[in-house]
């Protein structure tokens, strides 16, 4: 499968290419974006995601597109966000994303001789070091964090996630080559992802792996 991705960094790009052909089951071949950031917070991502996908779908091979963003301090989506004028949900960066997708794709037209582009969308609670983690000896998930936004102490905070992956400050450095060796770790256990963090890994999951089908 041909595929864009898109997420806060490049090295987690590389990261999730290879838990992307693990849910797969295949390899795949990473199609570079044609446009380039000069900040990858997740505004940029909001923001950039149509130009993202309407440059897959029209400039290139791509079968598929997948956005991958922090969560933050922001709430952690469940299913109460779905019903009509929930207020949180504005704020919940898994639906912002995903109003934003759907709103991208109507305006897409069909093109000859292939299909619609395809978007799966993923949330790393409260960033992708927590998915890093996991499996480790630290209990990071997205139950935990949903505490910690209320205010219980659960012993670790996004700053703190970051030095746990990659050492103290600056985190530049062997930061791919540790990327790289956490994703390939992570790739052999998906049911452990998916059961720490089922909303925000389990949306992606459940989407990637529909295109099996």
């Amino acid at each position: 499968m041909k595929l864009t991705i898109f997420s806060e960094s490049s090295d987690d790009e590389a990261a999730l290419r290879i838990l992307i052909e693990a849910i797969l089951n295949e390899k795949v071949e990473e199609v570079p974006r044609q446009n380039q950031l000069r900040s990858r917070g997740f505004s940029s991502v909001l923001t950039e995601s149509p130009v993202v996908i309407r440059s897959a779908h029209y400039q290139t091979e791509s079968e598929a597109v997948v956005i991958v963003c922090d969560s933050d301090d922001e709430p952690v989506h469940n299913q109460e966000h779905e019903e009509v004028n929930n207020e949180e949900s504005q704020r919940c960066r898994l639906c912002s994303l995903k109003r934003k997708v759907v709103e991208t794709l109507t305006t897409l037209k069909p093109l000859p001789h292939r299909e619609m582009i395809k978007v799966a969308i993923g949330v790393a609670v409260p960033s992708i070091e927590a998915w890093y983690l996991c499996g480790g000896k630290l209990a990071v998930g997205e139950e935990s964090w949903i505490r910690k936004l209320k205010g219980e102490k659960v012993g670790y905070d996004r700053m703190s996630l970051k030095t746990r992956v990659y050492g103290e400050r600056p985190f530049a450095g062997k930061r791919a080559e540790i990327v790289f060796e956490e994703a390939t770790r992570l790739a052999k256990n998906l049911k452990l992802l998916n059961e720490r963090f089922p909303e925000g890994f389990g949306s992606l999951f459940n989407e990637v792996k529909s295109w099996k089908h």
